[in-house]
């Protein structure tokens, strides 16, 4: 029933009963019975015929184009010569359809049924003579226009065949084309997530060579200034590197235009290395003007056209953006790993507050975060505002301890200029002074990072490499503007600490030791002779007292009375030696604990404290001057003494002595 439905010689059938049927129906003539009844067998032999086996062994032939029109025009034929008379036949137009679907078949079938056409309206006439003349001018008419409908309707088929070879070839393109395009979407996902690993590169080449067809073909990716082969297919020996200055490459590299040459024979860059080569493209991989690398194609038998040119550019577009995003990715991946490396740092860095092991732990771990072959802390000294060195890792150690002056080398300009330094080409001369002759590369690529804390600058931390081809990053810069942040921190925490801990044993009107800093520091000097008792050397104590301070102070007031115990600390620190243990013990009573000194060297010594007190003078309240004494008492450290008041007990008593004497006296008891 479908294949009926479908057959256009059954609606051709149809639309030739019916009309014949409605003439008969309106008006009534002799035989019109007939006439409907073979109307009607017409059509049922039209269905019976498209139901039919094409290709079965007795009917297959009927089931052709032309027999099934030579049918309807015998039926038309028929029917029209029973219909009106001889003057006047108006089925016979039912002969045009008929001719017009031959032509839709084709020219050959065409020819058929018109002769046929023609033989059946014009036979009558001939054999009879019945009205030659008339049928012969309506034949001409008739002929006329069948040809006119024959002529267009060929014309519209073949239009028509040729717009539906056009779409079958554009589908056929486009399938290709898409079969391209997912080709290198698949080499774009690989190079994406891979980045341009040699494997995924070979499968660039053999989407270029084996799917496009293209004979050469090959990929450049860049290389600082210049663009090096990545892999290639079709050249014994392709061209490893170019930089811009020759061939249509280094052209491309110049321009970031994609290039097509038709003729190479023409091109003054052109450079011949497969033989035969006539025409090239040569496509960049751009992304925000940044060259990723070149995609270049040649061919010899095939000129390349406008079309090559659009799939070339097409896939360098393609391979552009998976090239930016896996590099975007490794960028990712680093920065992820950096960020990892400083948080353990932060974490290196702030667990500890001694100068000793913070500062050693800054530089290994600088050097664990930034890979570099040498680190150096410098530290401000804020006793004397000079910077030094105080942190290395790499290098010649023997600098350590170093002065930084400012505007000296990279990390003395980032102290003075107060910003990072990077010179990828630091020779020795400008070196700072004080380490011209380390044991280093005469040339090196560095960087420094000035350390601000509350706006002052407390250091500077500076890297070096060796290779001066691997200068530090951008992405490296930003992490040591971080480490610098970090170490800046660290650095004012050891400060901070160490201000507290100085207050914490440091008696806060004389500067000197207090008490407590004094029992602790005795208690390990009297441990440390017992323990080594062949390596003891002589000692002596020193027990100060200034004279009737009390009454002073009642007389002179608190402020006289403090510039006279802040005066006497002073000439206690400027008297005795760093080895010496020297401390406020209490009110206006002072100790000094000489390790190394005899009695009498302790005698000596608190003598010239004594004379040279006794000879200061202070401005009293009212302005006039004012002196005081002080009385000593003095004693070995005995091998027996084994607590701090054991050690001072001697001392006590000769102090004691210096006042029932007089006062303003030295005894050794």
């Amino acid at each position: 029933m479908r294949r009926t439905a479908d057959d256009p010689h059954v609606l051709l059938a149809i639309g030739l009963a019916v009309p014949t049927i409605l003439v008969h129906v309106s008006a009534p003539q002799a035989g019109s019975t007939g006439v409907i009844a073979v109307a009607v067998l017409y059509v049922l032999i039209q269905v019976l015929l498209s139901a039919a086996p094409v290709h079965g062994r007795h009917v297959g032939w009927l089931t052709r184009p032309v027999p099934r029109l030579a049918l309807a025009l015998a039926f038309v034929t028929a029917v029209a010569n029973q219909t009106g008379n001889a003057g006047f036949r108006p089925l016979t137009a039912l002969a045009i359809p008929v001719i017009t679907m031959a032509a839709a078949y084709g020219g050959r079938e065409a020819a058929i049924i018109a002769s046929l056409a023609a033989v059946a309206y014009l036979g009558p006439a001939l054999l009879t003579g019945e009205g030659l003349a008339m049928a012969v001018q309506r034949g001409l008419v008739l002929a006329s226009v069948t040809a006119i409908l024959v002529v267009g309707t060929r014309r519209t088929v073949s239009s028509l065949e040729q717009a539906l070879g056009r779409l079958r070839q554009t589908l056929a393109d486009g399938r290709r084309r898409n079969r391209h395009v997912a080709a290198v979407e698949a080499a774009g996902r690989a190079l994406a997530a891979r980045g341009p690993e040699h494997e995924v590169l070979e499968q660039v080449m053999d989407l270029l060579h084996h799917e496009l067809g293209y004979p050469h073909v090959s990929i450049y990716l860049a290389d600082g200034e210049r663009v090096r082969l990545g892999a290639q297919r079709g050249y014994a020996d392709a061209i490893e590197t170019f930089d811009g200055t020759t061939g249509v490459i280094g052209r491309v590299i110049r321009t970031h235009r994609a290039e097509l040459v038709t003729d190479t024979a023409r091109d003054p860059d052109f450079i011949a290395v497969a033989p035969g080569v006539t025409s090239e493209i040569c496509a960049p991989l751009v992304v925000d003007d940044d060259l990723l690398g070149i995609v270049n194609v040649e061919a010899d038998a095939d000129a390349l056209d406008e079309t090559d040119f659009g799939s070339v550019v097409l896939v360098a577009d393609r391979l552009a953006s998976a090239l930016a995003l896996a590099r975007e990715r490794r960028s990712l991946a680093e920065r992820a790993d950096l960020f990892q490396r400083l948080t353990a740092f932060g974490n290196s860095v702030t667990g500890s507050l001694v100068t000793d092991t913070v500062y050693p732990t800054i530089v290994a771990g600088v050097r664990r975060v930034l890979d570099s072959d040498i680190v150096v802390l410098t530290v401000l000294d804020r006793s004397t505002g000079q910077y030094f060195i105080r942190g290395m890792s790499g290098g010649d150690l023997s600098f350590l301890g170093a002065e930084i002056r400012p505007g000296e080398g990279v990390s003395g300009r980032a102290i003075r200029d107060r910003s990072v330094v990077v010179d990828e080409a630091l020779d020795r001369e400008r070196f700072p002074a004080d380490v011209r002759g380390a044991k280093v590369n005469d040339v090196l690529a560095a960087i420094a990072q000035p350390l601000i804390r509350d706006g002052v600058v407390v250091g500077a931390l500076s890297l070096t490499r060796n290779e001066l081809a691997e200068p530090f990053s951008r992405i490296e810069r930003e992490v040591l503007e971080v480490l610098g942040t970090q170490v800046a921190l660290a650095i004012t925490n050891t400060f901070l600490h160490a201000d507290v801990t100085e207050a914490s044993i440091r008696d806060p009107l004389t500067g000197l030791f207090n008490r407590r800093h004094l029992d602790a520091s005795l208690d390990r000097f009297l441990a440390a002779r017992r323990r080594d008792p062949a390596d003891r050397r002589p000692a002596a104590v020193i027990l100060f007292d200034l004279d009737r301070f009390g009454a002073f102070n009642k007389r002179h007031g608190h402020r006289v009375g403090d510039m006279v115990l802040r005066g006497f600390g002073e000439l206690l620190d400027e008297r005795f030696r760093a080895s010496d243990l020297v401390a406020r013990y209490g009110g206006e009573e002072f100790v000094a604990v000489l390790d190394g000194a005899t009695l009498d060297d302790a005698v000596r010594i608190a003598n010239e404290v004594r004379t040279a007190w006794a000879a200061r003078s202070f401005n009293g309240a009212d302005g006039a001057p004012l002196h005081a004494t002080v009385s000593a008492g003095c004693a070995r450290v005995e091998d027996s003494a084994h607590s701090a008041d054991d050690l001072l007990t001697a001392a006590d008593v000769g102090l004691a002595m210096a006042k029932a004497a007089g006062r303003d006296l030295v005894v050794a008891a």
